[in-house]
């Protein structure tokens, strides 16, 4: 297993975490087409890993473990979210929904939407907040917001991971809706 036999503590965990991670987010990136989806797949893959460590018999080297656990994980969101989306095309006859900007109706939605959205970012941990306007608003890269925060560039990432997933969770109920404005904008 490359010098990893035993990945039962933390400091063998993080010698594996930081000889694979940057590879893992390439091969990740494969799939996904989106920096902070690969990141965010790794991340589950190295969660995994860390939570099965007592109970884990590799029978591969750890990275072809890795490799082939990296895959899996973005194989099975993508299943997930062609599942949603197939879901999605049937909850919805988009042709039928008076919800752009010329119908009161869509105006309403529209400002409802952001209003709840404003709230969820509000809500995060402030340098969470920090970073994710950061990031999507000012659309500075990792770097420039570690410059800014005066923080590491890997806590940056952190930072945006659990903002994402906090606004993810935040949203659930709204993200079917918020797909269709994303995906269909032509229909409204």
């Amino acid at each position: 297993m490359a010098g990893y036999e035993s990945l039962s503590t933390v400091e063998d965990f993080e010698r594996c975490y930081k000889a694979y991670y940057g590879m893992l987010c390439m091969i990740a990136y494969e799939y996904t087409r989106d920096e902070m989806q690969a990141e965010e797949m790794v991340g589950n893959t190295f969660l995994a890993l860390w939570e099965k460590r007592e109970s884990l018999h590799v029978t591969t080297s750890v990275k072809s473990y890795l490799i082939k656990s990296t895959q899996n994980t973005c194989l099975q969101h993508l299943r997930k979210r062609k599942l949603e989306t197939q879901r999605l095309g049937d909850d919805f006859v988009l042709t039928h929904i008076p919800w752009s900007n010329d119908y009161p109706l869509g105006r309403l939605f529209e400002k409802e939407l952001s209003d709840i959205i404003e709230k969820a970012v509000e809500s995060l941990p402030p340098q969470c907040r920090r970073a994710f306007l950061l990031s999507r608003v000012e659309q500075l890269s990792y770097v420039q917001i570690a410059e800014t925060m005066q923080i590491s560039e890997n806590t940056v990432k952190t930072q945006l991971k659990k903002a994402l997933s906090r606004l993810r969770y935040a949203l659930k109920e709204y993200l079917p809706v918020m797909v269709v404005f994303t995906t269909f904008p032509y229909f409204f």
